[in-house]
């Protein structure tokens, strides 16, 4: 638990979770001061927290700051090299994200979903489970409201939480009842600088777990993990049967511990992969009291979370996917192997020196690409070297206009950037959804 007794808090950084940090240690009497780098003299929520009695701090992060401090909340996206943090981490003060607050604090049940892929149709997934098995539930994280709100305003109730490798890193006291890792891929170098730090920041996930407290992992990825230093209650699946595996598939049926939770072929999500992520979800679920039947009936009618392999419709044979969170070319790779051929690709956006390569064995199934943003010239030459017709455009919006008139009936339109968005758009939510607005128009001008 952490102690915050006596303690001088300072909230780094402002969005929806720094606000709502400030505001409720306002209210439960903490000494609480916000820092943001941009400026809020306009801002009506800093003038809200200033009238509350919040020290709200803005243009910069001075230095000075760190003198009177015992604990920083940071926002997830601020990096820890700033010169602010570094001064912080030489001064021993202890820096933690707001879901390790909401988590520690209020000692919240909270499930916590991870990974490189996958890890927001799984949270999507188990909050509908158990939502409709009549759990007092909340979304919470990467998705939903901040964790801080729930903690604070429920908290005697579950979170499923997603959580991303920013606010895992450096995490302190995050002890999770249940802990997903869906999959260490390659992500967020920038960020992180190498694909060792990025990993370790996801396992800190179960850093903190004891015995009596659960983490699912994938038994294809066992080689990943120093299983002598886990002491959670680990349990392995597997998409085949595996006796090795806890939870396994025999004869297209999910079995854990001798129940049979789900028919992966009764899934409405199609690929391999989101197998994977309904086997998490319904494991999760049934170790939290959801009945089998439950399980079934969401498992088989989800249609997909929004930007995540979203069907978005059908226009002369012709299907629509968005997938703008695709960050990362593992996550589009994971979105194409769903898909068996006539594929035209949307893809490109922020060149943040990942390499494409691993697009390369899925070219077979691509009728043809359309690449946008900072990276479109390296995926058009990747797409020319390995003999795949490629087309170079402004926007998603120019994609999605020029694609339709590449495609025949029987064909699929995924846009799947394997880049983040941030070259051309606030959030991959604005990319996909220029997809959706695109394919709207088309519908319409026909």
């Amino acid at each position: 638990m952490i102690n915050l007794k006596d303690k001088k808090i300072l909230v780094l950084g402002f969005a929806r979770s720094g606000y709502s940090t400030a505001k409720i240690l306002n209210k439960l009497g903490y000494d609480v001061t916000l820092n943001a780098y941009d400026d809020l003299s306009t801002d009506e929520k800093a003038a809200e927290l200033r009238e509350l009695g919040v020290k709200v701090i803005d243009g910069g992060h001075p230095l000075e700051l760190l003198e009177n401090i015992d604990l920083i909340v940071k926002n997830p996206g601020i990096k820890y090299q700033i010169e602010f943090l570094q001064k912080a981490i030489d001064k021993k003060i202890d820096i933690i994200t707001e879901i390790e607050l909401a988590n520690t604090l209020f000692n919240i049940d909270m499930v916590a979903i991870t990974g490189t892929n996958g890890k927001t149709t799984t949270t999507q997934m188990t909050f509908d489970i158990l939502k409709a098995a009549k759990k007092d539930v909340f979304l919470a994280g990467n998705i939903g409201y901040p964790s801080i709100e729930i903690a604070y305003n429920h908290p005697n109730s579950l979170l499923v939480t997603e959580v991303s490798s920013f606010q895992l890193q450096g995490t302190k006291y995050f002890k999770p009842s249940i802990a997903v890792i869906t999959n260490l891929g390659v992500g967020h170098l920038d960020y992180h600088g190498n694909i060792e730090n990025y990993r370790n920041a996801k396992r800190n996930i179960y850093k903190n777990q004891t015995n009596d407290d659960i983490l699912i992992l994938n038994i294809k990825e066992k080689d990943k993990y120093d299983l002598e230093t886990i002491h959670s209650n680990v349990l392995f699946y597997d998409t085949k049967e595996n006796n090795e595996a806890n939870i396994f598939v025999k004869n297209n049926i999910v079995t854990y511990d001798g129940v049979e939770l789900f028919d992966i072929t009764k899934l409405s999500l199609p690929g391999m992969h989101n197998v994977e992520n309904a086997i998490n979800a319904a494991v999760i679920s049934y170790t939290k009291g959801a009945k089998v039947e439950v399980i079934q009936e969401v498992l088989y009618a989800f249609s997909g979370v929004k930007h995540r392999l979203q069907y978005v419709g059908e226009h002369n044979g012709v299907k629509y996917y968005n997938d703008s969170k695709a960050t990362n070319p593992v996550a589009t790779t994971t979105a194409l192997s769903g898909f068996e051929k006539n594929i035209i690709l949307i893809c490109g956006g922020k060149d943040r020196g990942i390499d494409f390569k691993e697009l390369v064995p899925y070219f077979p199934r691509i009728k043809a690409m359309v690449v946008v943003g900072e990276s479109k010239e390296i995926l058009y030459n990747l797409a020319v070297d390995n003999k795949v017709d490629c087309h170079r455009v402004i926007k998603v919006d120019d994609a999605t206009v020029l694609a339709n008139t590449l495609a025949a009936e029987g064909d699929t339109i995924l846009l799947s950037p394997a880049c983040a968005s941030w070259d051309q758009y606030k959030c991959f939510e604005d990319r996909g959804d220029e997809f959706i607005e695109t394919f709207k128009k088309i519908i319409q001008e026909d």
